[in-house]
């Protein structure tokens, strides 16, 4: 009589037996380096994104009076939005 083994090989390692040790609470680390995993979806895409405007955003603190001045002077020059105004008033000094 054949005594049974304790130490039964549990077959080939598949994503479905990976999934069901997982699922029981076992530790699946052991099987993979993580360091080497290769990440398949996400990331930057060549070309992707907005083009650089050669522009730098800077923040800066108008008084109410400065904001009525520009938007006219934007009117009078026929300049669609704030910013491309106060580059031209900037080209004015």
């Amino acid at each position: 009589m054949k005594k049974p083994s304790s130490t039964k090989s549990p077959g080939p390692t598949t994503a479905a037996n990976l999934e069901g040790r997982f699922n029981r609470g076992r530790d699946v680390l052991d099987y993979f380096v993580p360091s080497r995993a290769v990440v398949t979806h996400g990331g930057a895409r060549p070309g992707a994104g907005r083009k650089p405007s050669g522009k730098l955003r800077k923040t800066v603190k108008l008084t109410p009076g400065a904001i009525r001045r520009f938007r006219a002077f934007a009117r009078r020059e026929n300049i669609a939005d704030f910013s491309s105004a106060l580059e031209a008033a900037s080209r004015l000094v």
